[in-house]
């Protein structure tokens, strides 16, 4: 995708919730994470993926958002199913993880499931990534993503591990 918002909602997407109106104080929220499908036009191109919590696995915590920035943490467990064919994958996704938001970058700390990488992203990981670490996206003034740079853990293409 290639919106500003988009991204930032596919940040949050992975913990279950969208950014609401924001006051100065900073909101609590818990975070219990809740299945979806990642539709083929928006991640993996040929196939749909389905995310969900990992059976017995803790699935939860909390998100402190502030005015700029959001803090997760506390355990949450994903596993993602290729639709097609059946393949799956688990993901530990749990925090600590730290997003802030600017007007032209976004940067993400932390294990991050981004969904929707736009051809701007580093070869191999147009679709779905898996990052840990550092993540700086940079857009236009129209909104669109002109960067991405990783610092950390080399980000894994999901997409490649479902298939």
């Amino acid at each position: 995708m290639k919106q500003f918002s988009s991204v930032c909602t596919v940040a949050l997407l992975l913990l279950g919730l969208a950014l609401p109106a924001l006051a100065a104080k900073p909101t609590i929220v818990d975070n219990p994470f809740t299945p979806f499908v990642i539709p083929a036009a928006n991640g993996c191109g040929t196939f749909d993926v389905n995310a969900a919590p990992t059976a017995g696995r803790p699935n939860g915590g909390r998100v402190i958002l502030f005015a700029n920035s959001a803090i997760a943490s506390g355990p949450v467990f994903v596993t993602l199913t290729n639709l097609t064919t059946g393949k799956s994958i688990n993901l530990n996704i749990s925090g600590p993880a730290k997003f802030g938001f600017t007007n032209n970058t976004t940067v993400l700390q932390g294990p991050t499931l981004l969904i929707g990488f736009p051809p701007v992203a580093p070869p191999n990981l147009q679709g779905i990534a898996f990052a840990k670490g550092r993540t700086v996206i940079k857009f236009d003034d129209s909104g669109n993503i002109i960067s991405v740079n990783f610092v950390g853990k080399t980000p894994q293409d999901v997409c490649a591990l479902l298939e």
